[in-house]
């Protein structure tokens, strides 16, 4: 073998050397070189140094988050690279969906980041679990009377006004009772605060079992209580007051060794064309509730 041979070996030995290495080499020169079987491992060699480039590049883009790199050198490397590349992009699909609230994706391709992705994506399922029941609680809590569990004052004058609107829109009637319990400060005086609580949530758990599911029971301040029956007449509210008043006059309500009895004064009235506003239904609702109390009370007074 010649002596100029035997260097240009020795120069493709070297750019070998350099490739396993992690350097860069570039390419050889083999300008001007015959065509032999030198120059044939010279150009594969270069082939195989501009894949490996090429490779090395798209592995360095694909990892600072170039889910788009082409991937084109032909070498068995880049096949798996591909899958790489594939897998990542799911898994960024996956991601995306979770900051979109979907709790349900699993990874099940990656090892033991599946593991760590999964524990990840549960954990928050359970934050947003426990966020959804606290949000609950303190909706209930806001709209709620701690004591009888029925609906207080805010909630009930917004869905009573709402109710006063849609009835407005689409000449839907309702009918509004207002309640107050007879003689209750007396139950307070007589038997002490602790059975006046008992006869307050005797009472409305005695009203929710006459109403309906669409029915609004509110507790406005104290004793007194307001209804609002959607889709109810003068006369079917009339019904439902006496129900009410009946029911009450038989409760009894046990104190110690004591029976305590209680009776409930009651004014109703439907919403009428020339209403203003819910207001407006309330207040002749309470005007009736006055004719009751001074009437002799147990009683229901109609007003239309």
């Amino acid at each position: 073998m010649e002596h100029k041979d035997i260097e240009r070996l020795d120069r493709i030995s070297a750019h070998l050397h350099a490739l396993l290495h992690n350097e860069q080499p570039g390419v050889l020169d083999l300008t001007g070189q015959q065509e032999d079987e030198i120059r044939q491992v010279g150009e594969f060699v270069n082939t195989l140094t501009e894949a490996l480039s090429a490779l090395t590049n798209a592995a360095h883009r694909l990892s600072i988050g170039d889910m788009d790199v082409p991937i084109i050198a032909k070498l068995p490397a880049c096949h798996h690279l591909k899958n790489l590349q594939a897998t990542l992009r799911h898994l960024t699909w996956q991601t995306g969906q979770v900051a979109k609230g979907d709790f349900s994706q699993r990874v099940e391709f990656l090892g033991e980041f599946s593991q760590s992705f999964n524990w990840m994506v549960e954990q928050l399922e359970a934050y947003r679990q426990r966020i959804l029941g606290q949000n609950r609680e303190l909706e209930r809590l806001a709209t709620t009377d701690s004591l009888t569990g029925v609906y207080n004052r805010r909630y009930f004058m917004d869905y009573a006004t709402k109710e006063f609107l849609r009835s407005q829109r689409y000449s839907h009637v309702f009918s509004a009772i207002q309640m107050d319990i007879d003689h209750f400060k007396k139950i307070n005086d007589t038997h002490g605060h602790a059975v006046g609580d008992e006869v307050l949530k005797s009472f409305t758990a005695n009203c929710l079992e006459v109403l309906r599911e669409s029915d609004v029971l509110g507790r406005i301040g104290g004793e007194e209580f307001s209804i609002i029956l959607p889709e109810t007449d003068l006369p079917g509210a009339l019904i439902v007051a006496e129900r009410f008043r009946q029911t009450i006059a038989d409760l009894k309500v046990y104190a110690d060794d004591k029976i305590v009895h209680f009776t409930v004064s009651i004014g109703l009235t439907s919403v009428r064309q020339d209403d203003t506003g819910i207001e407006t239904v309330l207040r002749r609702a309470d005007e009736a509730l006055y004719l009751a109390k001074n009437g002799g009370r147990n009683k229901v007074v109609p007003v239309n």
